[in-house]
């Protein structure tokens, strides 16, 4: 494998299950041929069962490549010895930790492990680090409560914390978003975008919430059905990359909500004459049931805002219609029971 300053690179990289003949290997995915070489925050996209997960223990060393190379600052990851691993990469797993009567204190502290002696036991340069890692992750109030007593959003902070505990360059974490509510989902992302660029580290991690992760990430890696692309989430879009996750699916990624859709078959169109954000909730709402939002041509309806200081109206002209309501809900209302046939 050629030297490289990168901090993490994949070389013509197959993952997989399997050992034995090559016959008897299943591949998930590759080549890969990725490079990163400095420290940022990379997010990785792909559906079920393309091979995220697997790709990220492959990295991490806990399971075999199948071809190619994973190289750590220089060094391969099949040559490198478990005690050394530990001091270069950090592991999230999606798995929780089940042990009854463990504190907080104690599991951030069990990051430590690669540093300590055959007791365990802390010193003044471990409890510092400790201590950081406490602050930078804000769970000082969750330090004596039990592991199993924490909300998943708690835990998952917790577990962050222990993977800054281990003090290494690279932190992988898989699904760290998931089983979260909506607000823990920003805070988790938000707090992996600033661990990366005030502590310096190259966080790696797998996640399904494309929305939030355009908004933290530095970079994308994209695992498609047709190869590995990568770059900034504007240049990913730019280049239309995204219609490639869900080729031939019923889900597509709309680009104007920056979130993933179902394909729909409209049954008519629309004007809306509204600035944002007044704009993007009226076409949510007309397109849920079925009816394009169309810019700058013939359209069947047209549907004005009527804004004051104190209300907020709305007004659908066309085809012998010419009606104000109050809210959008009356409009959906209106459409659904009023115009008895498609609108074509």
């Amino acid at each position: 494998m050629p030297e490289t300053n990168a901090m993490l690179q994949l070389d013509n990289l197959f993952i997989g299950y399997g050992s034995g003949t090559l016959k008897k290997k299943q591949k998930v995915f590759g080549p890969m041929n990725m490079e990163i070489r400095q420290p940022e925050l990379v997010g990785i996209i792909g559906r079920n069962g393309i091979g995220k997960s697997t790709l990220l223990r492959t990295i991490c060393g806990l399971q075999p490549a199948l071809g190619g190379f994973v190289n750590i600052q220089g060094s391969e990851v099949r040559h490198i010895q478990k005690s050394a691993m530990a001091k270069l990469i950090s592991y999230v797993s999606t798995d929780q930790v089940r042990v009854a009567n463990l504190r907080v204190m104690e599991l951030v502290s069990m990051g430590r492990f690669p540093y300590t002696n055959w007791f365990g036991k802390l010193s003044n340069e471990d409890r510092c680090v400790i201590g950081e890692a406490i602050e930078h992750t804000g769970i000082k109030n969750l330090l004596f409560k039990l592991v199993h007593q924490l909300s998943d959003g708690e835990r998952q902070k917790v577990m962050i914390a222990r993977a800054l505990v281990q003090d290494t360059p690279v932190i992988i974490l898989d699904e760290p978003t998931a089983f979260l509510d909506l607000q823990a989902r920003h805070e988790i992302l938000r707090l992996l975008n600033n661990l990366s660029r005030n502590n310096k580290k190259l966080i790696l991690f797998s996640t399904h919430d494309l929305s939030i992760a355009m908004d933290e990430v530095d970079k994308l890696w994209l695992m498609t059905d047709e190869g590995m692309y990568e770059g900034a989430p504007e240049d990913l879009l730019i280049n239309q990359v995204f219609r490639k996750l869900f080729l031939n699916s019923a889900i597509e990624f709309d680009e104007k909500s920056m979130a993933f859709k179902f394909r729909r078959k409209y049954t008519g169109n629309i004007t809306i004459r509204a600035d944002e954000p007044f704009f993007s909730m009226a076409r949510n709402a007309m397109e849920r049931i079925g009816i394009e939002t169309v810019v700058n041509a013939l359209s069947d309806y047209t549907l004005t805002l009527n804004r004051n200081n104190e209300t907020t109206g709305w007004y659908l002209t066309g085809k012998n219609i010419n009606s104000n309501f109050q809210s959008l809900y009356d409009l959906v209302a209106f459409i659904n029971t009023r115009i008895t046939q498609p609108i074509q």
